[in-house]
């Protein structure tokens, strides 16, 4: 019975394949109109990318927003007994001279973020934005080959239009010498992290060569420790001051850094987009010919 089906899904398939799918369909309508009704689809498909990566770049930069109201709490820790025991004690023999700097990283862990948060973070951001894309791509299929048979696909017709899209996206992407593509189209959430992730840290001033020593499975909250350690070194800078103007300070810093944070992950993400949507332009291209 399975086989049955099996058999008559793949005529179903050869059916449709055959109805003019890379020729004119009826209605008189030509080549070129069809073409340009489909890159009309395109031009659609890339705006609503667009919007929506910038959508999940705001969500990210939207999660260093939200722990502002952790700054008041640790700047109170700052000029605290304790605060200032850290101070004192990073100064005297056989005290090791990096114990201020590790009660600030954990007082900024404590009462803003983590390093592992700000890293899932980053990953539920790049995770959320290739499944857009992906549901975006998948519309795209539906749309094109409906404009190409000239009339709406039945619905178990559209799970073939989106296979078959998939399927010539992945012929251009093995052919292609062009290495950026490769990542690019296969869209493999694994790999579309890896990539976005590392540029958005070297992006907020995390160095290149310091992500490199990290493992392939620690070195998101290895790059996110040295970003968190960028901001919370300008500690130094206000230790004498009140309480008020620490707080006035790290609000500024997390301001600074969620405006670069929602910068950095939409050009990263952007740059996805652009190469993905040269191998939808190439595929309409085959499609259509």
């Amino acid at each position: 019975m399975v086989a049955l089906i099996a058999f008559a899904a793949m005529w179903r398939y050869d059916a449709i394949s055959g109805e003019k799918v890379h020729g004119v369909p009826e209605q008189g309508v030509t080549r070129a109109e069809v073409f340009s009704a489909c890159r009309d689809h395109l031009r659609e498909a890339d705006a609503e990318a667009v919007a929506a990566l910038s959508r999940r770049a705001e969500e990210f930069a939207d999660f260093i927003n939200e722990r502002k109201a952790g700054a008041g709490p640790f700047s109170r820790e700052m000029v605290s007994l304790r605060g200032k025991w850290a101070v004192v004690k990073s100064y005297l023999p056989f005290t090791k001279p990096s114990s201020h700097e590790g009660y600030v990283m954990r007082k900024f862990e404590e009462h803003i973020f983590s390093k592992e948060e700000l890293a899932m973070a980053l990953r539920r951001t790049v995770e959320a934005s290739v499944r857009d894309l992906k549901g975006i791509e998948n519309e795209l299929a539906v749309s094109l080959r409906q404009e190409i048979l000239g009339r709406s696909l039945a619905p178990d017709e559209i799970p073939l239009a989106v296979g078959e899209f998939r399927a010539a996206v992945d012929r251009l992407v093995a052919a292609s010498q062009w290495d950026a593509a490769k990542s690019a189209g296969r869209l493999v959430v694994s790999e579309v992290a890896a990539q976005v992730g590392t540029q958005v840290l070297v992006r907020l001033g995390v160095s290149a060569g310091i992500l490199g020593v990290g493992a392939a499975n620690s070195w998101w909250s290895f790059g996110a420790a040295f970003g968190i350690g960028l901001v919370v070194d300008v500690v130094w800078e206000w230790i004498d001051n009140p309480a008020k103007d620490i707080e006035r300070e790290m609000l500024a810093v997390l301001e600074k850094l969620s405006e670069k944070a929602s910068v950095a992950m939409e050009m990263e993400m952007q740059r996805i987009l652009n190469q993905r949507s040269r191998l939808w332009d190439r595929t309409v291209a085959e499609m259509v010919r």
